[in-house]
């Protein structure tokens, strides 16, 4: 076993011991609008469920090199809403996409090649090809370190049709791309502990 204080890491080696263990991750391709109407999309894989009851999201948003702010934590600031959109497998390339550099007045949705749908209680569009999309409207905003910690109540659900069976969700046909280290998975086995 090798042992090493966290105060003798560099933030890259941090970075990528925690993004190695903390795996597999779901990615949230989020969805938000500038103020001046510029929609943006981008991955978040530092990203969990906060609370069922009510229903709300947590995007930890990693601050961009330079002072300017990253798109998406600016949009968020400015409106208070966001979509995230599940992503399956066959989507990864289209993600890829909006997780490069990108100018502030470029639509993403164009760049990866998206279709944006109106969503219901929030401005920002939603991705009509995502099997699952959540609009959220921010509850919450803290800065414990480094990134910025959104919290977002879930004002409303879509989900495909044929996503849901016995009302739950087919994880199955979801087919969710995941993030582990700096590489991407698809769903494996599944199996219950008692099997």
């Amino acid at each position: 076993m090798h042992s090493i204080a966290a105060a003798d890491l560099s933030a890259r080696e941090t970075f990528n011991i925690l993004t190695a263990t903390v795996v597999p991750r779901p990615i949230a391709w989020t969805s938000t609008v500038s103020a001046c109407g510029v929609n943006n999309l981008a991955p978040f894989s530092f990203y969990t469920v906060v609370s069922s009851e009510p229903p709300m999201l947590l995007l930890s948003i990693e601050p961009k090199e330079g002072s300017d702010p990253k798109d998406s934590e600016a949009n968020i600031i400015a409106t208070g809403e966001f979509v995230v959109n599940a992503v399956s497998v066959p989507s990864a390339h289209a993600l890829h996409t909006t997780s490069l550099d990108h100018p502030r007045e470029v639509d993403e949705f164009d760049v990866a090649g998206v279709t944006a749908i109106p969503s219901i209680r929030v401005q920002p569009p939603r991705i009509k090809e995502a099997l699952i999309s959540m609009e959220c409207t921010v509850r919450q905003t803290l800065r414990p370190g480094r990134d910025l910690l959104v919290i977002g109540e879930v004002v409303t659900f879509h989900l495909a049709a044929d996503l849901v069976v016995d009302s739950r969700v087919d994880v199955r046909r979801l087919n969710p791309l995941g993030r582990v280290a700096s590489q991407f998975t698809e769903l494996g086995t599944l199996f219950s502990p008692a099997d």
